[in-house]
């Protein structure tokens, strides 16, 4: 008997790398558990490593993966479903495939679509503080009335009704462009409140597409900055036009400034003025600088934070 490195790689189903899976690994009864890791990108695998005792005849072991919005119920074949059961041997040569890498194949959760060119599908998970789904969650959504009429028929009736299911999803067709206020309250909180408290009131937007996600319209923040600037000389002066993308699929309006802080890092080589739609980069000195966009709403905390695509914008001047 010794210890021996296993690896777990997670794929999908359409053998893209499966990130964010955790993996955690009990005895062979699977009653005692032993440890746990989550698969993270090594190139272009997603993989989970472990060191487990290992033997010649093979030791068992359960394993079992779980990841919001992902199957593993054996779809793919008994070998990837959750829980299996993994031999591991010492030396690891001594195994029939000559290692104790496994591999572990769960179906994604593919984001519905409406089915009417007008309406846009929202959907989305929730969980509790805890990281379980959180079932009975109540989110009411009351029309604004915007649009009020659509191909001659009225947009009547005030609100819309939601709980999330066993499995905290929810989903909900809405008017693309619609204007909607949600308010969202857990069905724990109103059985300890018979007035009902309220966990957050929001404003949405719904966007011009056929399904976004539910969190994303609750929860939305800069996600994407396009924008161009060429090599500038001293003394030049530039109108910069970016198109500054939402996560709820939305264009902002102008530079959006009032959601997003732009600043250059080494202001004696560029300047930025910040209008209301566009930004002016002055050229002051030779050399090579950053222009920056970071959100100015820092409360919405997201895990893993890409920051926003785009940013920053490489400034040179000759």
């Amino acid at each position: 008997m010794a210890s021996e490195v296993v690896k777990i790689y997670a794929w999908d189903q359409n053998d893209e790398a499966l990130e964010g899976v955790l993996v955690r690994v009990f005895d062979e009864d699977g009653t005692t558990f032993i440890t746990q890791n989550t698969t993270e990108l090594v190139g272009s695998d997603a993989v989970a490593d472990f060191t487990l005792e290992g033997d010649d005849p093979p030791i068992n072991y359960t394993i079992r993966m779980f990841k919001t919005g992902v199957a593993f119920d054996g779809g793919f074949g008994d070998q990837f479903k959750s829980p299996q059961l993994v031999e591991i041997w010492s030396p690891a040569a001594s195994s029939p495939t000559g290692t104790n890498d496994f591999d572990v194949k769960g179906e994604t959760f593919t984001i519905p679509v409406a089915t009417d060119p007008r309406l846009c599908r929202a959907s989305g998970f929730f969980k509790d503080a805890t990281g379980r789904p959180l079932e009975g969650l109540d989110i009411s959504l009351i029309n604004n009335f915007k649009p009020a009429i659509v191909d001659g028929y009225g947009v009547l009736g005030s609100k819309v009704e939601l709980r999330t299911d066993e499995e905290g999803y929810v989903e909900v067709d809405l008017y693309r462009g619609g204007e909607y206020r949600a308010m969202v309250q857990s069905i724990q909180a109103a059985e300890a409140d018979p007035t009902g408290a309220i966990v957050f009131d929001r404003e949405l937007v719904v966007p011009d597409q056929a399904s976004v996600n539910l969190l994303d319209l609750l929860f939305p923040v800069i996600e994407e900055i396009t924008w161009t600037l060429g090599a500038l000389a001293v003394g030049d002066t530039f109108d910069l036009i970016p198109v500054v993308l939402g996560s709820d699929g939305r264009t902002l309006e102008g530079v959006a400034h009032e959601d997003v802080l732009y600043e250059i890092s080494d202001t004696s080589v560029a300047t930025v003025a910040v209008l209301e739609d566009k930004l002016v980069i002055t050229a002051l000195a030779s050399g090579s600088t950053e222009l920056t966009a970071t959100r100015r709403d820092q409360t919405v905390v997201f895990i893993p934070d890409v920051g926003i695509v785009g940013s920053p914008l490489t400034i040179t001047v000759t």
